[in-house]
């Protein structure tokens, strides 16, 4: 009996075997008639999912870029503080940022005792000083490109941290210009530094020269004008001034180095803020003459005239002009007039010079032979009139000479006359532009 039984069930197992393949036969039928029928929607779908699939893995664009400098949200010693005593200043942003070289781009004026560090944790920046500050005295932080953030490197530019040691801030500002006195322009990134003398106007016989050589009182670098500013100086005492090119930007020179150094003769005091004001903007002081260690002085040919047909005629009318004039006591006086030369530079030098010492004097000269070509006029301001350009020696307190030029070129062709008129300023006009 249990043969049968068993062998019934084998049996109905074997008719739902049947039947199973029955039906997935028939929904193989089915299938292969509903993809016919329907092939180019699942292809669509496919395409469109799998498009969706490539896309989902990118990353997201982060929004635009980042051009704002870090922010300074706290400081240990806020702007504009008296009677500071602390040993350390700390500033915190807004963002993680990345200190570039603070022993040159970070200034102080006074400077900060020797031994001084700078660390960065986090997002605070830390200076710290071993030795106390001076008593009485306004600090001035210049920052220059000390601080940037860490992602984009955005400088953090322009900041002035001002705080006294005393009772007040110190409200003096003294405001000029550094110039090459070749070239006319003003010079870029110049060290201008101030050092503290006795007297006022006639110089300090106390102050040596090498004072150069040793981290100046109060530094500053000038604008790409060449101008200059300090501010918070103290008004009762006098400073002398020097210029050099400072590429270390620790405000000194090191001893044998051959950089030319501008100077005041003269020492100065500075203005209070309300002079500047009822005045408005001007210059200060003279300009300091601070000559390019790489220029070199043009050389006066020895040049052969060429031939009629070859070469071409300049005709230059000039003239030593008459002002300006100076009022004394109510009466006008002709200020001292220095004899300048006057050159016809070319490309590869001086092809003639004139000279004169004669204020409201004409002049007509006549060249011939000049090879064709662009030439310039300039004028040079012969100071210890010895007929040539000099560089001057800070060291034996011989300043620059000054060159001009006319605002015109001059090209001369084969078989043509050139007519041209130049009136030259009386005076130096780079010193005269002090008003």
């Amino acid at each position: 009996m249990w043969l049968q039984i068993r062998g019934s069930k084998v049996r109905t197992f074997v008719s739902c075997v049947k039947e199973l393949r029955v039906e997935a036969v028939k929904m193989r039928l089915n299938w292969s008639r509903w993809y016919s029928e329907h092939s180019l929607i699942v292809i669509f779908l496919t395409f469109v999912v799998f498009v969706q699939g490539c896309a989902l893995p990118a990353a997201p664009d982060g929004g635009p870029r980042d051009k704002e400098p870090p922010v300074i949200l706290e400081a240990s010693i806020p702007n504009g503080s008296v009677q500071v005593s602390a040993r350390e200043a700390t500033w915190k942003f807004d963002e993680f940022v990345v200190l570039s070289s603070p022993q040159q781009n970070f200034t102080s004026s006074p400077p900060l005792p020797a031994g001084t560090t700078y660390e960065l944790r986090g997002k605070t920046f830390k200076a710290a000083w071993p030795d106390p500050l001076l008593e009485n005295s306004t600090y001035v932080f210049q920052w220059g490109n000390t601080i940037r953030d860490l992602h984009e490197g955005n400088v953090l530019k322009g900041v002035q941290w001002v705080f006294s040691t005393g009772n007040q801030l110190d409200s003096g500002e003294i405001q000029g210009r550094v110039v090459n006195p070749w070239t006319g322009e003003g010079v870029k990134d110049a060290a201008v530094c101030l050092y503290p003398t006795r007297n006022h106007w006639h110089g300090d016989p106390v102050l040596n020269d090498s004072c150069v050589f040793s981290p100046a009182t109060y530094a500053t670098r000038t604008n790409d004008s060449g101008y200059y500013t300090f501010s918070y100086l103290r008004t009762d005492t006098a400073y002398a001034i020097r210029a050099f090119a400072d590429a270390d930007g620790n405000n000194k020179l090191s001893p044998g180095e051959l950089a030319p150094v501008g100077y005041l003769e003269d020492t100065w005091r500075p203005w209070a803020s309300p002079w500047k004001e009822s005045w408005g903007p001007v210059d200060y002081l003279p300009p300091i003459l601070l000559l390019d260690q790489k220029m070199v002085a043009d050389s006066l040919l020895a040049w052969e005239p060429w031939g009629a047909d070859s070469s071409g005629t300049l005709k230059l009318s000039w003239k030593h002009g008459c002002g300006p004039r100076q009022a004394v006591d109510g009466e006008l006086w002709d200020q001292e007039s220095l004899p300048f030369i006057l050159q016809l530079k070319g490309k590869t030098g001086i092809y003639a010079q004139w000279t004169s010492d004669k204020p409201c004097s004409e002049h007509t000269e006549v060249l011939t032979g000049l090879p064709p070509g662009t030439y310039t006029l300039q004028a040079i301001y012969d100071r210890n009139a010895n007929g040539m350009l000099d560089a001057g020696d800070y060291w034996t307190g011989q300043a620059p000479e000054t060159r001009i030029f006319a605002k015109e070129k001059i090209e001369i062709k084969a078989n043509w006359e050139v007519e041209t008129v130049w009136e030259l300023p009386r005076n130096n006009p780079i010193s005269w532009e002090f008003h």
